[in-house]
């Protein structure tokens, strides 16, 4: 009997991703590559040659953010099945479902961020896909990857590159594992790029220059539409008061925390001369306990004169039964105190007040600045509007923390003129 053998259209550059063995394939790029529609497709292809080989389980389909199937990539699934015919005689789809009429193989769906500790304990992952993985946490990826075990189980990602900064692109683009094909896949390289597209590009290209580039070509994320602080950020560029800004040793720092749980934490360092606001350094990082971050304080040098948290500094740990403050404390960080529980906008507001007497070192705080340009609202595809409430992204923990110095610092210290108390115990 003669072997049959079945054509799938994909676009050229992604050929060599999905040829041999690999534990992690990827695409990475802007909008129109076709990326998502051929990894939602090659999911039910790979699902077939498992399923038809005898292998069971489950292939996962997940996001960080996924509140309902509509936001997953179930749809895309479907579609790419229905246009097949010896795929979608192979698959039942239903309403919310998808699964090979064998029994062999099922589509499972989650978002990542609120169902984290579940993906654990779920059995016999084939191929985990993850769209939009740019938005994926350290945490995530240190759950997901050794959940994914089976023998030649994969783990494919696609995303649109924000942050050189994000998990995502320090994994897989800076330091890549060596068992991972993963591609750059932008509009150019679409054989079936659609001329309504094409007309949505070039206008964009006119008139949204800002954008553009990360949008369509695929680069990093420079200023973001809805951005919280676009305008004050560009104003501080244009008077050129991001440079370089010297620690004065003659006035105390103030640093305001975001604390990440299974997160980033994120550190401003401040100093508030006459009626400016030095921002002098910027910190963060994820993974690590709050001995890192004393450490940390204490080998920059500085002076302390306060430490603004979050409120959710009061929890208390299960193990060991002491709140952070107390942990904070005996690590020698002292004068700590707890930025009022505002309202997000009335923070916010209180943010580009702060903004506007601020000078921020270039090199120190490179990190810091890229959180605060493109923090911003929520988009709602669907609505096509704006949320009137922050997107949770990496730029989140940076924007948090210079929220909590804002609100922490104003209400305690009105008058910037006033030097701040010294107080030599703890740390510094």
């Amino acid at each position: 009997m003669k072997k049959q053998v079945a054509e799938i259209e994909l676009p050229p550059k992604l050929v060599p991703v999905f040829n041999g063995k690999a534990r992690y394939r990827g695409a990475f790029g802007g909008r129109g590559s076709g990326k998502t529609r051929s990894f939602a497709l090659m999911t039910a292809v790979k699902g077939y040659q498992l399923g038809m080989s005898g292998m069971r389980g489950q292939i996962l389909c997940a996001r960080e953010f996924m509140n309902s199937l509509g936001e997953s990539s179930f749809e895309e699934i479907k579609i790419a099945i229905q246009s097949v015919p010896w795929l979608n005689d192979y698959y039942e789809c239903g309403e919310k479902y998808i699964r090979s009429k064998d029994g062999n193989i099922h589509y499972t769906f989650a978002g990542l961020r609120r169902s984290l500790d579940s993906i654990k304990s779920k059995a016999r992952i084939l191929v985990a896909w993850v769209d939009e993985a740019e938005a994926l946490s350290s945490r995530a990826y240190d759950v997901l990857i050794p959940t994914v075990r089976e023998v030649d189980s994969e783990l494919w990602l696609t995303w649109n590159p924000e942050s050189k900064y994000s998990a995502t692109h320090e994994r897989f683009r800076l330091d890549p594992p060596s068992n991972a094909r993963i591609v750059e896949l932008n509009y150019k390289d679409n054989p079936w790029f659609p001329e309504v597209l094409e007309m949505t590009r070039l206008e964009d290209k006119e008139k949204r220059i800002e954008t553009y580039s990360h949008i369509w070509e695929g680069d990093f994320l420079i200023y973001t539409e809805g951005s919280y602080y676009g305008l004050e950020m560009r104003r501080i560029k244009d008077e050129k008061r991001i440079c370089k800004v010297p620690y004065d040793r003659a006035k105390g720092v103030v640093t305001a925390w975001d604390l990440g749980i299974g997160d980033s934490t994120a550190v401003w360092f401040a100093q508030f001369i006459g009626t400016e606001v030095h921002l002098i350094d910027y910190y963060e990082t994820s993974g690590v306990g709050l001995e890192h971050y004393a450490k940390v304080l204490q080998d920059k040098g500085y002076v302390y004169d306060q430490h603004i948290f979050p409120h959710d500094v009061r929890v208390r740990e299960l193990g060991s039964g002491k709140s952070r403050i107390e942990m904070l404390e005996d690590l020698g960080i002292r004068d700590i105190d707890i930025a009022p529980d505002l309202l997000v906008d009335d923070g916010i507001q209180q943010v580009r007040t702060l903004l506007d007497k601020s000078w921020i070192d270039e090199e120190k705080c490179e990190k810091g600045i890229d959180c605060l340009l493109n923090y911003s609202r929520d988009w709602d595809d669907n609505g096509k509007v704006w949320r009137m409430k922050p997107k949770h992204n990496w730029a989140s923990h940076g924007a948090d923390a210079m929220r909590y110095l804002a609100v922490g610092y104003s209400e305690a210290n009105s008058n910037w003129d006033k030097p701040l108390r010294r107080k030599l115990k703890g740390i510094v």
